[in-house]
């Protein structure tokens, strides 16, 4: 006996889910679905990996006793979306009631942008992304003093649908490519490494010499860098890796203390400091999800209200927070569009389906200043310039204080002297922003946010000479990796 099982469509899914739940007894009912295709091609000590799959599934948030649920499938049969709800609609009773919850979203009545997809995302293929990585490779290996040490390309093709018993009823398809690439310099006493990070939703803006070009660039600004004692307060310019790239960044954390959920839980500074100053009046900070540019960008969030450009901070004072329907309804305000699923770039983040819905940040900005890079070294008698920062994972969000080490370049008397190993900085960000002095005109456009160079006035700062045992050892490898007889020494 053959037993045929159904497998239903996206789209039969979820109103099936919708049905099934109103049948079942939730009160509201939301159903998401999301078919993702990616392309991932990475090498790193000289060993290929090749990602390239489909993945599909639906998830569900049901309403029922005043709270939520929430489960999901990768099974698109009756029988398992029925359990999906079932488990859903324990969920959301298990809790018992919430008395912030109000609603899931309402139809609104704010216009959403509209958004074009670059269709010929689809037809770039794996051998176009390994020619691009090969480019890439050779390129760096051929350069003076540099080594490849490990790259990226990755491709991210999406078909979203959201609906809930409310009447939202929305589609949507987006995606983008992007790379990375990293490279050793061998210049110098000590080896040190840089990168370059480029990423676009369109073909059209995404080229592979931007990635080999800024990789190529930064290695070169980093090379022979050395260590030094120090132990003072001085300025310090972070460039705009530093203030929001995506390896850390010391305003992700301004960005979490603005984010809804802190503020309703008590856990920021500034959860009563709507209206007030909280930093210098020439800072402007903005989270702005319908930037064409990025790839984050779009015309709904991930509960379906439209997204919008926010101005989080404007000329120093406190004017909203980062919200979603439930923390805009909690603190009496209205969802700024806010709301996400998963996350991450390249491959390293959480399936959407999997996600509850949460708030996030879109594309961070951070308006120009009046002054410009060069005025700033100028102006700093003696200081330093950071690019890069590790650790602010350890830093206390709920007051802002930080304890992070940093990579960057000795400033002496109005100029660039060599770059730096080991710069320690600490603070309390809301103390920092109001000790901006300075913000230049230019800004940089990254993968993920838009941002110009800070000064900032006083920044403790500490920085160790490398022992006589590290140097030498550092020599060593400096050695082996010029003779290509070892590969990415620091990874």
């Amino acid at each position: 006996m053959i037993i045929v099982v159904e497998i239903l469509s996206l789209n039969d899914a979820l109103t099936y889910g919708l049905k099934f739940a109103e049948k079942s007894g939730a009160d509201q009912i939301e159903g998401y679905s999301c078919n993702t295709q990616e392309i991932a091609i990475n090498v790193e000590k000289i060993i290929p990996t090749i990602t390239n799959g489909v993945s599909t599934g639906i998830s569900f948030r049901v309403v029922a006793n005043s709270n939520t649920g929430f489960a999901y499938t990768k099974t698109l049969t009756k029988e398992r979306i029925e359990f999906t709800i079932k488990t859903a609609l324990q969920n959301a009773k298990a809790k018992g009631k919430d008395p912030d919850f109000k609603t899931l979203p309402n139809p609104s009545k704010k216009k959403a942008e509209k958004f074009e997809f670059d269709k010929k995302l689809e037809s770039i293929t794996s051998d176009q992304m390994a020619e691009d990585l090969s480019t890439l490779i050779s390129t760096i290996d051929d350069t003076k003093d540099l080594h490849y040490l490990q790259g990226q390309i990755y491709l991210s093709i999406s078909d979203e649908h959201l609906i809930n018993s409310n009447g939202i009823d929305i589609q949507s398809k987006g995606g983008g490519l992007g790379g990375y690439g990293v490279a050793i310099t061998t210049k110098g006493l000590i080896p040190n490494y840089s990168f370059g990070i480029k990423g676009s939703p369109s073909t059209k803006h995404f080229k592979i010499d931007d990635i080999i070009n800024e990789t190529i660039t930064q290695t070169k600004r980093a090379a022979g860098p050395k260590t030094m004692n120090f132990l003072k307060e001085v300025p310090v310019i972070l460039e705009p890796e530093a203030s929001l790239g995506v390896l850390g960044s010391l305003l992700q954390i301004l960005s979490n203390q603005l984010n809804g959920n802190n503020v309703a839980s008590g856990a920021t500074p500034y959860s009563d400091q709507v209206g007030n100053q909280i930093a210098v009046d020439n800072f402007t900070f903005v989270d702005n999800g319908i930037n064409s540019s990025k790839l984050f960008h779009g015309n709904f969030d991930a509960e379906g209200v439209p997204r919008e450009k926010t101005i989080l901070v404007e000329n120093g004072i406190l004017k909203t927070f980062l919200l979603d329907t439930y923390y805009g309804n909690k603190l009496g305000l209205e969802s700024n569009g806010k709301s996400t699923r998963g996350g991450g770039i390249f491959g390293f983040g959480t399936d959407p389906v999997k996600s509850l819905p949460s708030i996030s940040t879109n594309s961070l900005e951070v308006l120009p200043g009046n002054s410009s890079r060069d005025e700033m070294i100028e102006e700093t008698k003696e200081g330093f310039m950071l690019r890069t920062l590790m650790g602010l994972h350890m830093s206390d969000q709920s007051s802002g204080r930080f304890s992070v080490t940093g990579f960057g370049w000795y400033i002496k008397n109005g100029e660039i002297k060599y770059p730096v190993h080991g710069i320690d900085i600490s603070g309390m960000l809301p103390d920092l922003l109001k000790s901006i002095d300075l913000i230049s005109k230019e800004r940089e456009e990254m993968i993920l946010a838009d941002a110009p160079y800070i000064r900032f006035a006083n920044v403790p700062v500490t920085t160790k000479k490398f022992d006589l045992k590290t140097r030498l050892g550092l020599g060593l490898i400096k050695v082996l990796t010029s003779l290509k007889l070892i590969k990415n020494p620091l990874f």
